[in-house]
């Protein structure tokens, strides 16, 4: 389960940790969930940089024949992009990529059945060559979100106890540096938990399999130069 807690839990500890009460002018009351917000987007970039797969979702693409569509709103990076043979959620077969800009003069203009071959453009997603329909699923990081405006009640995914510390001590240390207390206690604690939780997601990250790199084909039959066997 993951270690999750309100947004007004979350500035109350804050506050706890250093040291203030709710209505200390230090810190006017929307800065602690901007605060929260920024050390909870050092959280999620500490994860995904180190493979943890913890923030990932996906988006459905129903091809039109159109040669590329609009990326996620919330869009970070691509992990994958799946071809649904059947129904609406499987089986599928994975379409190779991101293609290299050299690689799309080999297949930009072209049509067919199915794509096999995908490239982030710009802010969209092409496929190649361009389906004329067919489901297909992209697998994604999104951004982190942004908790500046939210409501009290807003639950805040921290991972772990790592992920926790790493956001209520930072916070401090702002707290603290802006007051009048040492903030050196408040500075360690937070380095602390963010060695701790990159240490864990290293770990976590290592236990994942790797990817089966498939041979090119070699075009002989004129087939797609990447197609997946």
């Amino acid at each position: 389960m993951a270690r999750a807690f309100t947004l007004g839990t979350l500035v109350q500890r804050c506050q706890q940790r250093a040291s203030t009460q709710a209505d200390d002018q230090s810190i006017d009351p929307p800065e602690w969930k901007a605060l929260i917000s920024e050390y909870y987007g050092e959280v999620h970039a500490l994860l995904v940089e180190k493979g943890y797969r913890h923030f990932e979702t996906e988006a459905t693409i129903t091809a039109t024949g159109a040669a590329s569509y609009p990326l996620p709103a919330d869009w970070l990076s691509t992990l994958t992009v799946e071809f649904v043979l059947s129904g609406t959620t499987g089986p599928r077969r994975p379409v190779y990529g991101p293609i290299a800009v050299q690689e799309r003069v080999q297949v930009i203009g072209l049509t067919g059945s199915s794509a096999e071959c995908y490239a982030l453009e710009g802010s969209n997603l092409a496929l190649y060559p361009a389906p004329a329909s067919g489901t297909y699923k992209h697998l994604y990081i999104p951004q982190p979100v942004d908790l500046s405006t939210s409501l009290d009640s807003t639950v805040v995914d921290l991972v772990n106890v790592y992920g926790e510390r790493l956001v209520i001590w930072g916070v401090a240390s702002v707290a603290l540096h802006k007051g009048s207390a040492s903030q050196a206690r408040a500075v360690d604690e937070h380095k602390r938990a963010t060695d701790q939780l990159e240490y864990w997601a290293t770990l976590r990250a290592l236990t994942q399999p790797g990817r089966r790199v498939q041979e090119d084909s070699d075009d002989s039959d004129g087939s797609m130069p990447w197609r997946y066997r």
